[in-house]
């Protein structure tokens, strides 16, 4: 803090995030997070340590990327499985908690101390070694207890042992993961600063409640555009449109919609509109807290509707207490188009699209041309244009791909001709695919991460970024910039989540691969995350559950041919081991 007390909060900001996000993901619940510590609950002892694992792997690799030694953020973990007593607003006391705090203290700096309780549940289930520290006396518990630490070199992390005893906390309740105060390098203790919780928010489908059910894709459209215009805050991590879509004529109550996505944030909005006037009710609530933070109406006319939506994310902004640089402003503004039928006909084209279907494409670009007719600067139009020639070419809508592709890239770069920061973002993400399509893998990152830098909480971009990483070798990268678009979008496309699967098999990390692979809906899973699942299992030793999965590959594709799988892969020594899982599998 001392030397650059900005630059501290901002880092300790981001590995917060990482606590919450994982913990979200493992079905806890972060109980109080005061100063540089977090308390969180799990209702199971292995979602608790694979969080803790999870964690300190991912705080590993953010370090590594930091030159100085002395800047690199250290944490401990301690969990315990005990008796707690559980307040009514959800604080939770008692020796279970104390003895959670007690084991974060008696763990190494980046890695996690468990138990003897916790360690008896998971010891046969997880595939840690865990060291026995024996039995330790520790303040304010009666008798001495015993600890054991996971030896996290095997998880690729490296832990520091202890020279300091360290006040901190962060336990948890039936299961207590407790993390600790973060050590810059320095031989000393930190200062607690209060510091900014990360502004992690979830907009959710606005309510139609015109007259006319058909223009659902209006209510819809301003939902999305106002999550693209609040994810070009980089004080913001906002949850993808993908995701909250899921949400759409669904009665949840906040502090639940908190629950599943991770989210502090919560906004609700409707939308009605009826003789040229429009209405925008919007609500944010603390899901954590339980409280409305602020509401408003917004009226004005129809063509108002761009003014309205700028309002909404300033106020928003405003109430979450995020300071805006004037540059921050001016990435979240976006260029309205000439006439709002314009608007309107992209709106319906985008909605069109998520049908991925020949009809539907064929159809949205018809709305598109119309648009860019009636405002031929409008560079939204534009980004939909080049999203649905790249969609007819990569499905094989059309006799000649590289035909689209070549459309696709040609829209991309209209779009970017036009200075709208919402618009550029989407068109760079789509550049980044085209580039990969075709193998331009050094273009195609430089676009992926530009996009990113436009619209921090852009999940494509991030996924996509994880994507080219992947295929260039770059495992760790990929997988943490894929973790990373899968906690802004939990419902990651197929496609995103078999890039982290496979990620995690080349990394060793075949019970990850093998969870990631079949963490896709059913429906959804493509025949390569069934594949991926098969390698995983062989690779872990399950030969029967490999054989199902190998099995269910080829009735998906009688024709699967091994030899081509994990072809994009430039490394030769990626692909024989993609291989070899998939023929020990029995493929």
């Amino acid at each position: 803090m001392a030397q650059d007390d900005v630059e501290t909060v901002r880092l300790l900001t981001e590995r917060r995030a990482i606590f919450a996000d994982r913990v979200a993901a493992r079905r806890g619940r972060i109980v109080n997070a005061p100063g540089d510590s977090v308390l969180a609950e799990f209702p199971s002892v292995v979602d608790a340590v694979e969080c803790a694992v999870g964690i300190q792997r991912e705080i590993a690799a953010r370090n590594a990327a930091i030159a100085d030694p002395g800047r690199r953020m250290q944490f401990r973990i301690g969990i315990n499985l005990g008796d707690v007593i559980v307040e009514a607003d959800g604080s939770i006391y008692g020796d279970g908690v104390n003895i959670a705090a007690r084991l974060e203290s008696l763990a190494d700096y980046g890695g996690v101390a468990l138990s003897a309780s916790a360690h008896d549940q998971v010891r046969d289930k997880l595939p840690y070694r865990f060291v026995d520290r024996g039995e330790q006396a520790v303040k304010n518990i009666a008798r001495p207890v015993r600890a054991y630490a996971i030896d996290m070199s095997e998880s690729g992390v490296a832990p520091r042992r202890r020279r300091l005893s360290r006040r901190a906390l962060l336990a948890g309740a039936l299961l207590s993961i407790l993390i600790a105060t973060a050590l810059l390098g320095v031989p000393r203790l930190l200062e607690r600063q209060p510091e900014p919780q990360a502004a992690s928010i979830a907009v959710l489908p606005f309510a139609n409640h015109g007259a006319e059910p058909g223009r659902e894709y209006y209510s819809d459209g301003i939902t999305e555009d106002v999550i693209n215009a609040l994810g070009r805050f980089s004080g913001m991590r906002v949850i993808a449109h993908n995701t909250a879509r899921a949400y759409k004529n669904r009665s949840l109550a906040p502090d639940q919609i908190s629950a599943e996505l991770g989210v502090r944030y919560v906004l609700q909005g409707s939308v009605r509109q009826a003789g040229g006037r429009l209405r925008v009710g919007v609500e944010l609530s603390d899901a954590i807290k339980g409280t409305l933070l602020w509401s408003e109406r917004y009226e004005g006319e129809a063509r108002e509707v761009f003014d309205i939506q700028d309002r909404i994310v300033r106020d928003i902004a405003g109430a979450l207490a995020v300071k805006l640089t004037a540059l921050e402003q001016q990435r979240a503004a976006s260029k309205p188009p000439e006439t709002l039928e314009a608007y309107e006909l992209v709106l319906r084209a985008r909605e069109l699209m998520r049908a991925v279907d020949r009809g539907p494409n064929r159809e949205a670009r018809t709305l598109i041309a119309q648009a860019i007719k009636l405002s031929p600067n409008y560079a939204e139009a534009y980004a939909a244009l080049a999203f649905a020639e790249f969609q007819r070419a990569v499905f094989g809508w059309m006799e000649d791909p590289a035909e689209g592709l070549r459309r696709a890239e040609q829209a991309a770069r209209r779009a970017l001709a036009i200075d709208d920061p919402g618009a550029n973002a989407r068109a760079h993400a789509m550049l980044g695919n085209i580039h990969t399509f075709v193998g331009n893998y050094d273009a195609a990152l430089a676009d992926a991460e530009r996009a990113i830098e436009l619209n921090p909480s852009d999940a494509i971009a991030r996924s996509l970024r994880g994507g080219i990483l992947l295929w260039t070798g770059r495992i760790e990268e990929s997988i943490s910039a894929s973790e990373a678009a899968r906690r802004y979008d939990p419902r990651l496309s197929a496609e995103g989540m078999f890039n982290l699967a496979l990620a995690y098999y080349l990394a060793g990390r075949y019970r990850d691969a093998a969870q990631t692979a079949v963490a896709v809906e059913s429906n959804a899973r493509t025949v390569f995350l069934q594949a991926v699942h098969a390698a995983a299992l062989a690779q872990l030793g399950d030969a029967e559950g490999a054989r199902r999965a190998a099995e269910d590959v080829k009735r998906r594709d009688p024709f699967f041919d091994v030899e081509r799988f994990g072809q994009r892969l430039v490394s030769p020594a990626h692909r024989e081991k993609a291989q070899e899982g998939l023929r020990k599998a029995g493929l």
